[in-house]
């Protein structure tokens, strides 16, 4: 399967209006670069490979 690399801009211009948020130019630079670090943080995770009986981690209780 082929992936076609991330837009950030696609996804701003798709999602703001559905989610009815008004994005002043100014901020636009500043959420393509998050995006595109949580796409970063994203692509590392998909490449864990998990076997199919893995059990969760225990809940932590302070």
């Amino acid at each position: 399967m082929s992936y076609k690399p991330f837009d950030a801009e696609a996804l701003i211009d798709a999602a703001a209006p559905m989610l009815q948020l008004q994005i002043a130019p100014e901020y636009r630079a500043g959420i393509k670069q998050n995006l595109k670090t949580a796409a970063k943080m994203a692509a590392l995770l998909e490449k864990v490979r998990l076997e199919d009986d893995a059990e969760p981690a225990p809940v932590y209780r302070p």
